[in-house]
């Protein structure tokens, strides 16, 4: 069966009617409700991002599954951090980075700059509280009197922007 490309409205839709259901399973496997809603939010990014898939038939299916593998490399990452931590002598120096690596994360750092300046104002706006002040959805809707679902589509928005901007742009 060749991949076949779903359109981005279909995967909208999906997304919005499995949206809690993700959460939750997201939720019971990563322990943070902070953590489940941003990696529902990366689950929407990847299917957005794919081309084609080979089974469009069980979209729900390849959603869950998207979310079930993005949960696992989660946890991954934060045991073999913890185990890198915990290895660590006590009296181990902090290194400075070579100068080459410096100049290539002020960069990245300047072109991220440079995608948030050129977002809209209150796509900007979520996309700081939430990332920068670390605010839930629920803040982020209160303190600027709107939806949820129009803090998570605005994040959706800034992020996609964000990544398109500094994958677009050459170093």
């Amino acid at each position: 069966m060749s991949a076949a490309a779903i359109p981005a409205d279909q995967i909208a839709a999906l997304f919005r009617d499995h949206k809690e259901a993700i959460v939750h399973f997201l939720l019971q496997r990563v322990k943070c409700p902070d953590t489940a809603q941003d990696l529902s939010q990366e689950t929407y990014l990847r299917l957005l991002r794919k081309d084609g898939l080979a089974h469009s038939d069980n979209l729900s299916g390849y959603l869950f599954r998207t979310a079930e593998r993005l949960a696992i490399d989660f946890v991954r990452q934060r045991q073999r951090l913890s185990a890198r931590l915990e290895a660590l002598p006590d009296d181990t120096l902090c290194r400075l980075p070579q100068p080459e690596y410096a100049a290539i994360v002020n960069q990245r750092y300047r072109r991220l700059l440079d995608a948030i300046a050129a977002l809209p104002a209150q796509c900007r706006h979520i996309l700081l509280l939430r990332k920068i002040d670390e605010l839930g959805y629920r803040e982020i809707a209160e303190q600027l009197g709107i939806s949820e679902k129009t803090v998570q589509r605005q994040l959706v928005k800034a992020m996609l922007h964000c990544h398109e901007y500094c994958r677009d742009t050459p170093p």
